[in-house]
């Protein structure tokens, strides 16, 4: 087993990690705009979202969810409905029952959506807990715990999961706002990284997205973030499509 130093250096990442995309979402959002046409179609579209996230042994968590979603316009823009219709997950071996839990759980909080009439997101629900956070939480604690960690360790454990748990249930803050409807050049952006315990770190980001030039809506987009804490990096990438039904 790592000592506990090393360990706790793993999750002083995973916690920053879990902070990233908040952060993510403002880098792009603070991108440059330009003006251009926004103009979604009436009929129902197939909207995937893959989450790729790096793990310290080369392993990697993947996550895809489909949502069949429909533009309807408002006054002041667009809104957008969607259900979740699909899920596939592909995690290491070890993490199997945490990727049992991932299958069964099923997205609610995303939709429906607020744009505004350039087509940025202007609101949505609030975030609500994750269903079954307990037992994800007493999942991800067996997995890493060990009689041997200190009382002062196993709070560092818990408070990790709750972090990244608690980060992934607020996808509307998560998502780019201009992701529907992207406008100016890629971005990249880098932010150092202060943590409780004095150590250092840096987080970079970096965000592409190609739209259909008649309607101005998004039809790919990925967003890779880089989480570095001394010689250990991780790489979290999101990737989005939205395609006809």
């Amino acid at each position: 087993m790592a000592p506990l130093s090393d360990r706790r250096a793993l999750l002083r990442l995973a916690a920053a990690a879990a902070f990233a995309p908040a952060f993510a979402s403002r880098a792009f959002a603070a991108g440059p705009a330009s003006g251009g046409r926004f103009s979604p179609p009436p009929g129902p579209m197939t909207f995937t979202r893959r989450l790729e996230r790096g793990l310290r042994d080369g392993h990697t968590l993947t996550v895809d969810r489909s949502f069949a979603v429909r533009f309807a316009p408002r006054a002041e823009g667009w809104s957008v409905a969607g259900e979740q219709v699909d899920v596939s997950v592909d995690f290491p071996q070890p993490l199997a029952p945490l990727a049992a839990l991932e299958r069964q759980r099923r997205e609610t909080g995303l939709f429906p959506l607020l744009l505004d009439d350039r087509g940025t997101i202007v609101g949505g629900p609030e975030a609500r807990p994750a269903e079954q956070l307990d037992e994800a939480v007493a999942t991800v604690m067996r997995l890493f715990g060990d009689t041997a960690h200190s009382a002062d360790a196993r709070k560092e454990h818990e408070a990790f999961v709750r972090a990244v748990h608690d980060a992934s249930t607020r996808l509307t803050s998560l998502l780019p706002e201009q992701l529907f409807a992207p406008r100016g050049e890629p971005t990249r952006s880098a932010r150092d990284l202060a943590l409780p315990d004095g150590g250092q770190g840096t987080i970079e980001v970096s965000f592409t997205a190609a739209a259909d030039p008649l309607t101005g809506l998004m039809r790919q987009a990925r967003r890779d973030i880089v989480t570095t804490i001394a010689r250990d990096s991780r790489l979290t990438r999101e990737k989005w499509t939205l395609t006809p039904a």
